[in-house]
């Protein structure tokens, strides 16, 4: 099975192509993936408000990070990966760099 999942994160909008051995897996990553978060737990923007934007980082050990960053706090919400594959959406939360 293939899914073709669009969402849009700002004023981008995202086309993503999916297809995985399993018709549950295919569907549980294009559910997560058309799903990004659109509240901010944190100072309760919105995208009617002052919206998000999707950004991404690699760290030293060559980790990759994607987050959906609102755009009036800076707080973060992370896609999370399951350990048996998958993608799930964390709540938004103040982030703070680590040194």
């Amino acid at each position: 099975m293939k899914a073709i999942v669009k969402t849009t994160i700002g004023k981008v909008e995202y086309t993503f192509e999916l297809e995985e051995q399993s018709e549950l897996d295919t569907l549980h990553k294009a559910a997560a993936l058309a799903n990004p978060p659109d509240f901010c737990d944190e100072c309760e923007n919105s995208p009617e408000q002052d919206g998000f934007k999707l950004v991404s980082n690699k760290d030293k050990e060559n980790n990759i990070y994607v987050n959906v960053l609102c755009n009036r706090c800076g707080a973060k919400a992370k896609l999370g990966l399951y350990k048996s594959g998958g993608y799930f959406w964390k709540k938004f939360e103040d982030w703070k760099k680590q040194n």
